[in-house]
């Protein structure tokens, strides 16, 4: 029988101890793309080029923004690359993100041995988009501008794994930006009708 002497053991124990750190971080990450609007008909203006602004503020009570994969703020910001053309004049438009935050509120669980066996709707999220598009002549008078708002929330169990959690945020973050593009669309129409083209 073949003994190991120190040396070996240490190796041994060193190449099992890899292994096991290798299978604890082989879990997948989950991969969540941004939000586009590429499959929408584009919005004509009869202007020049496009300036975006981040305006919101990340330092919002309660907000998740460090702990998510995905920025709601970021992907808003895409909005105008996708659904703007502009057939060139002197005249610029001006895109702002004024609000974009994500926050989470505990909500009252079961206790004791009735809230072992019960699944609790344990926390309320809240999600809320706002954008800003300003049409402004070469001089930068503005000629024109629309606002729009968009707003969800949703509770989730006690019982959602993370993956599962971070899933249904997003898919309240990209139902609430395609809420937020109807709302620019039906404002852009209403009030700055005269500055597309048709």
């Amino acid at each position: 029988m073949k003994v190991l002497s120190i040396n070996g053991m240490r190796a041994s124990i060193a190449g099992v101890m890899v292994a096991l750190l290798a299978a604890c971080t082989s879990t997948p990450v989950a991969n969540y793309p941004d939000v586009t609007w590429r499959h929408l008909q584009p919005i004509v203006f009869a202007a020049g080029p496009v300036e975006k602004v981040a305006a919101w503020d990340s330092k919002v009570n309660g907000s998740m923004a460090n702990s998510l994969p995905f920025s709601l703020g970021k992907m808003a910001m895409n909005w105008p690359d996708d659904r703007i053309q502009t057939a060139g004049t002197s005249d610029m438009l001006r895109y702002s993100v004024t609000e974009a935050s994500i926050t989470s509120n505990a909500l009252k669980t079961t206790k004791g041995i009735k809230g072992a066996f019960t699944d609790d709707q344990s926390e309320n999220i809240e999600l809320k988009v706002a954008a800003k598009l300003e049409l402004l002549d070469a001089n930068g008078v503005q000629k024109g501008e629309v606002q729009a708002m968009a707003a969800r929330s949703h509770t989730l169990s006690e019982s959602m794994s993370v993956a599962e959690r971070e899933k249904a945020i997003y898919d309240e973050t990209a139902t609430v930006l395609m809420d937020l593009d109807r709302e620019l669309e039906r404002q852009i129409n209403a009030n700055l009708g005269r500055f597309l083209v048709r």
